[in-house]
């Protein structure tokens, strides 16, 4: 019986006494550092259940391939890949590190999904690709927000000066209050709610209510998993530009009615400059209103037939208010004439002396 010959055979895989693995090639100033299961639970409470954690310390190496745990019913957290970096050179620790080496077609550095499967295909590269809802408990920085807007991803179509539906653009920014307020500490409520650091909620923030938004556009208020409402900011700046647009066409279609309504100055230059200019129109404040605005001006002593003139925007006369030497104000309620925009003219011995507008709002 012929005897194969002996096989030389060099370890590549060597554990020391303190529970250190070498790997292959790597020299011992690079141990290779595995620890599976509970090996570090001395730093975490007892009931904390890990299926992979890695930790790397004063230059060591540490490397994992998988992770995945089923806790026990009494641990308090159950964790599938933890990683720790402490002892490194600053700016150069990272807890864990994924990536694609030379990758140049398709795939993501670190993958993350709300499902059991990562049956996910994924198209381009990617340091991180989320397949489900991402929740930062923090401030996130980023160099651009880029939101997904090809319009062959869309249907339904329709422009929204077009749809009757929405009504006034404009007004339904108008009804938007604007409010500055501080977040509540709700560490105290419950063992279960977010832990905010102190100085964020010293900070003043500034939005809007998303109660109050979801009764003008409820599409663009969305309820989180943890029953709170939050507001897609984003998809708020298309509806301003709309109401940007529908403004600048009221003020064309108010600069060409005073062109047509103001009468002709230079037939009467001096008689006109003497009048208006001892005769003031201030713009009404508050502006835009809803219960009352008040109307300021200024006029000269021998001011006679003065009266404030309010207008619709066909050019149709709807209030006139008789004013004297002796007055500096008068008073509007949005009840009296409903809610829109308007005119209102000072209007001194016959001459229109000043035009302003304002606005009436819900």
């Amino acid at each position: 019986m012929l005897m194969a010959a002996p096989a030389v055979v060099f370890a590549q895989l060597k554990v020391n006494s303190t529970g250190q693995v070498n790997a292959g090639p790597i020299s011992p100033v690079n141990k290779a550092v595995v620890s599976a299961g509970d090996a570090y639970n001395y730093q975490y409470p007892s009931n904390y259940h890990f299926g992979l954690l890695g930790r790397a310390e004063n230059g060591y190496y540490c490397i994992g391939v998988k992770g995945c745990t089923e806790a026990p019913s009494s641990a308090m957290a159950s964790i599938g890949v933890q990683g720790l970096a402490n002892g490194g050179v600053s700016g150069h620790m990272y807890g864990v590190v994924g990536g694609l080496g030379n990758q140049t077609s398709n795939g993501a550095g670190i993958f993350g999904t709300t499902y059991s499967h990562t049956g996910v295909t994924v198209s381009g590269i990617y340091a991180g690709y989320f397949d489900g809802p991402v929740y930062i408990d923090g401030t996130a920085t980023v160099q651009q927000l880029v939101n997904s807007s090809d319009i062959r991803l869309k249907e339904n179509v329709t422009l929204l000066k077009e749809d009757v539906n929405e009504g006034s653009t404009l007004a339904n920014v108008l009804n938007m209050n604007v409010i500055k307020y501080n977040y509540i500490d709700r560490s105290a409520n419950s063992d279960t709610a977010k832990v905010m650091k102190e100085e964020t909620l010293k900070e003043m923030h500034y939005g809007l209510s998303a109660q109050e938004l979801r009764e003008i556009y409820p599409d663009l208020v969305r309820e989180g998993q943890d029953g709170y409402l939050g507001i897609n900011y984003i998809e708020l700046v298309p509806i301003l530009i709309r109401s940007i647009q529908e403004l600048k066409a009221e003020l064309d279609e108010v600069k060409g009615m005073d062109t047509g309504r103001t009468r002709s100055v230079e037939d009467n230059k001096e008689v006109f400059n003497t009048v208006s200019s001892k005769n003031v129109l201030y713009q009404n404040s508050p502006n835009p209103f809803k219960e009352q605005t008040i109307i300021r001006f200024s006029l000269a002593d021998d001011a006679r037939n003065a009266a404030i003139c309010i207008f619709d925007m066909t050019g149709k006369t709807i209030k006139k208010l008789p004013i004297s030497s002796g007055m500096d104000s008068v008073s509007i309620g949005g009840y009296e004439l409903g809610e829109g925009m308007f005119l209102y003219s000072l209007v001194v011995n016959g001459q229109e002396i000043d035009t302003k507008r304002m606005i009436i709002s819900k």
